[in-house]
């Protein structure tokens, strides 16, 4: 099973859009959005395109999304919004996925042991680490920066892949 990790979209749909075209060209099965969305349009338009294929769209909150309301999302779409911490079972394997923004929080997640994969954004920079069973993973930042980037995660191979993505033309 492939996951794709997506984070800091911060309302650039083009980009969001860009990456979910890339993550069903590679065969995902489920996306976790990490937060720092920026628009209920960013969801909308990337769960519209997964819809059709039964793709899950699971998302959590960062901290420049405190100001959005995400009430308007149709809730048949497919997406799954699970506040400021996200916990999910997929395949076997135990997720959680956050922002980051809260170091603290953070570091009790990491530190807890309970998870198999921890998902996490904010600092824009990407990152696959392991630490002790738990593997990190930031996907970068795909709405900011200089290199919009995305990851796929293979649980089968337990490999991580980052892309880098770019706007429609």
């Amino acid at each position: 099973m492939k996951i794709g990790i997506i984070s800091d979209t911060h309302g650039q749909v083009d980009l969001a859009l860009s990456a979910a075209r890339e993550f069903i060209f590679r065969g995902i099965e489920a996306v976790f959005h990490c937060g720092d969305i920026g628009s209920d349009m960013v969801l909308i338009e990337m769960a519209s395109l997964f819809q059709a294929l039964d793709i899950p769209l699971y998302a959590v909150l960062g901290n420049c999304d405190q100001h959005l309301d995400f009430q308007f999302i149709p809730r048949n779409l497919g997406v799954e919004m699970l506040g400021r911490f996200g916990e999910v079972d997929v395949a076997g394997r135990r997720i959680a996925f956050l922002h980051s923004d809260d170091e603290p929080h953070f570091n009790r997640v990491v530190d807890s042991k309970q998870y198999d994969y921890v998902f996490f954004g904010h600092s824009h920079a990407r990152r696959d680490e392991r630490i002790e069973k738990t593997r990190l993973v930031n996907p970068g930042a795909a709405g900011r920066g200089m290199h919009p980037s995305c990851a796929v995660l293979d649980l089968v191979e337990d490999a991580v892949t980052f892309f880098s993505i770019r706007r429609s033309e």
